[in-house]
């Protein structure tokens, strides 16, 4: 038996599958933009339902608030 000394050397592939740096960080950039973008119509109805619940419970809790208020009152 004879003991061999390997070494492992690193292999650079040039080939089609590696892709830059820029190209990498503009995949990750469109990526985030897109989902940036697809966030953008569900925050704006959940913004428009809460417009909705404020504009209708404010003046409803006003309301029963003074009528409280006044049946204290007397």
């Amino acid at each position: 038996m004879r003991a061999t000394k390997s070494q492992l050397v690193p292999v650079v592939d040039h080939g089609t599958g590696q892709m830059t740096l820029r190209g990498r960080l503009r995949g990750a950039v469109a990526d985030h933009a897109g989902e940036i973008l697809a966030e953008i119509a569900p925050t704006l109805r959940r913004f428009r339902t809460m417009l909705l619940v404020v504009t209708i419970s404010v003046p409803v809790f006003f309301a029963g608030l003074l009528i409280v208020m006044w049946h204290l009152a007397r």
